[in-house]
């Protein structure tokens, strides 16, 4: 059986929008050290992600770009784009195998709440050809970057952009990260007699 078509080649460079559901990789977040907080000399880390996917709304990301581009009000542009850390699925099962050997099978049917499971991606639907293996998504790992410095760091090279889930796997995971955020934590389980 064929696998379904999941994802696209992403545009190169950053002459278009960031997409919602587009992987990118050798992302770079920049954080302050805390140990350097209020001293004169202030430091930053580097903090590596070998592969992440932008989870802001395609309908932002499209009205930022347009805004960057002087097309629309300046109101449009959105100060950081969200992102999820994505590990290959080979990390993420020994990750999650040291805790519960059962929780990989529900994992790679996206089947528990916190994880999301990704095929893996063809070269030819890779910007950069070269395909990558499948991945996971461990919701828990989301993280921020300023919108100007990431078109910056594509621009330079410092990031690829890889490839862009395609409909409907891209509502999947959206909905998916969407309902793990919005989860309402209760006290105590109901109980049943």
């Amino acid at each position: 059986m064929q696998p379904p078509r999941v994802y696209r080649a992403a545009p190169l460079g950053a002459g278009h929008a960031f997409r919602q559901g587009e992987i990118l990789s050798t992302v770079v977040q920049t954080r302050l050290e805390l140990a350097t907080l209020n001293t004169p000399g202030e430091g930053y880390v580097r903090v590596h992600h070998p592969l992440a996917v932008i989870l802001t709304q395609d309908c932002d990301l499209e009205q930022d770009f347009k805004a960057r581009q002087g097309h629309v009000a300046a109101d449009k542009q959105i100060p950081s784009l969200l992102f999820c850390e994505v590990a290959t699925a080979e990390d993420l099962y020994g990750f999650v195998k040291q805790t519960n050997k059962k929780l990989w099978d529900r994992i790679r049917i996206n089947k528990d709440e916190r994880y999301h499971f990704l095929q893996k991606v063809e070269p030819g639907d890779d910007a950069l050809g070269q395909g990558l293996p499948e991945m996971g998504i461990d919701f828990k790992r989301y993280f921020t970057i300023p919108t100007d410095e990431l078109y910056r760091r594509v621009e330079l090279s410092e990031a690829q952009r890889r490839c862009i889930l395609q409909s409907p796997y891209l509502e999947h995971l959206s909905s998916r990260f969407a309902y793990y955020l919005s989860r309402v934590a209760l006290p105590l389980d109901h109980v049943s007699e």
